[in-house]
């Protein structure tokens, strides 16, 4: 597996600065509770927040908090794992070859099978996440990403098996989890529920990411402003290649990475080292539905 070269990433943005990045370091040879964290990852770190170090740390100690507070989602992320399996068998997940003209990789998700007891969400999440890090590990920064639903064959039964928690995992996922620029949520041959599962999210959303998802309807050809119709997999009216040709070659990539996702489940952050005092799952997760801000010395 080729993973990103760091000095094409000084070339690919000139506001990489070398002194940022040890700035960073600095920072966390203070933060006794954080990981070992590589260039590459504060390279895209960075990227994401757009080369602001005060955002960029906040954006570490959330990625890594919510990572460990979160074992159901970000542990055993092995695809030799029954339940992996069963998940990508179920789910389709795939990234598009080409970059869209604004420059964003798009990440598209469908249902391979309908059946609901073959929906957990938990699993879909993981090797959602299992996508992202593929992408993000093997190509570096981009301008952005976008996220693409297709609800065909997605009903009232799938949403009886959301779990409110869960839904809130992962909209913090989509706010604080990520280290690349998440540009839109598309939703494509959009099914009459799709209220009800906005409703369930919206509690736990900022205002940022809220008005990042779009809605299209069934024959609608809006996404092509957003994704043009010659990236688009022949089997939703694109150009491009089938559904099972994209989802194969993802998932070999995600495959070829096994020995990585195994290695990374220990990047997590040591509670008892934390300054202070240590924080639970309670702590980040409350009630009230909003990550909780993060301090960063």
């Amino acid at each position: 597996m080729n993973f990103f070269n760091t000095a094409d990433e000084f070339k690919k943005n000139p506001q990489l600065k070398k002194e940022d990045l040890n700035h960073l370091k600095e920072w966390l040879s203070k933060q006794p509770h954080l990981p070992p964290i590589s260039d590459e990852f504060l390279i895209l770190f960075l990227h994401s927040c757009f080369y602001r170090l005060e955002p960029t740390k906040v954006t570490i100690e959330s990625y890594f908090t919510l990572r460990t507070h979160s074992p159901e989602l970000f542990t055993k992320r092995d695809t030799e794992i029954k339940s992996v399996i069963d998940a990508f068998n179920a789910i389709g997940i795939f990234t598009l070859p080409e970059l869209t003209p604004d420059g964003c990789k798009v990440i598209f998700v469908y249902a391979k099978r309908t059946e609901p007891e073959l929906f957990v969400l938990a699993d879909f999440i993981k090797t959602l996440s299992m996508v992202i890090d593929m992408l993000l590990m093997t190509t570096g920064t981009f301008d952005g990403f976008i996220i693409i639903y297709d609800m065909k064959g997605f009903g009232l039964s799938h949403i009886g098996r959301l779990g409110i928690n869960m839904i809130k995992k992962y909209v913090y996922f989509l706010q604080d989890g990520l280290p690349a620029r998440l540009k839109g949520i598309h939703t494509i041959n959009t099914t009459q529920y799709i209220d009800m599962i906005t409703g369930m999210m919206k509690p736990f959303m900022k205002k940022e990411l809220s008005e990042k998802f779009f809605y299209h309807q069934v024959n609608s050809e809006k996404i092509y402003d957003y994704v043009p119709k010659n990236m688009m997999p022949s089997d939703v009216g694109g150009n491009g290649k089938s559904l099972q040709e994209l989802t194969e070659s993802s998932l070999n990539a995600v495959k070829e990475m096994r020995k990585w996702f195994l290695e990374e489940e220990v990047l997590r952050v040591d509670e008892q080292k934390r300054p202070g005092k240590p924080k639970t799952e309670s702590d980040y997760f409350g009630v009230e539905g909003s990550f909780k801000t993060m301090s960063v010395d």
